[in-house]
């Protein structure tokens, strides 16, 4: 009888687990926790965003999102300014000392996340960046089919 494999979503989960001791690791040297550098790096990405939005974006409830949005701007890491056209929404950026903060962690993250795919070419690195939003993009239509099917 074969030997039965593990499922994608539990290899995928123990990635998601080695990936975040590391980076919790990383956090004991640098002035923010790993929610917070995640955070930094989806505001980089996404200038402007509420905290609503960076709520959905980084897979936390709005109450933290909240928090870490608070502790970020007392941080003095981001700053937050009424949207044109909404005043009650406030829109976020970093600053520079949230930038320069981003950028160490990044250098530190790169180091291991090139160790973490060291065995595979840069082909099969594009590959397996392109399955797993794959993978993330099907859950979606599939949860949202789900969700309008109740």
């Amino acid at each position: 009888m074969p030997t039965p494999e593990a499922r994608i979503s539990y290899i995928i989960k123990r990635l998601e687990v080695a990936i975040r001791a590391r980076l919790d690791l990383i956090a004991r040297e640098h002035e923010i926790t790993t929610m917070q550098y995640l955070a930094l790096s989806v505001i980089n990405l996404h200038p402007g965003m509420s905290s609503a939005q960076l709520a959905v974006r980084s897979f936390v409830t709005p109450q933290s999102a909240n928090q870490m949005v608070a502790a970020l701007e007392n941080g003095g890491f981001i700053v937050r300014k009424p949207d044109e056209i909404n005043r009650r929404i406030l829109r976020m950026s970093l600053t520079e000392k949230g930038s320069n903060l981003l950028a160490e962690w990044d250098e530190v993250v790169d180091v291991f996340e090139r160790a973490m795919l060291s065995d595979m070419s840069e082909q099969m690195q594009i590959e397996l960046r392109s399955l797993v939003m794959s993978c993330i993009d099907a859950l979606a239509e599939f949860t949202q089919k789900a969700d309008a099917d109740r």
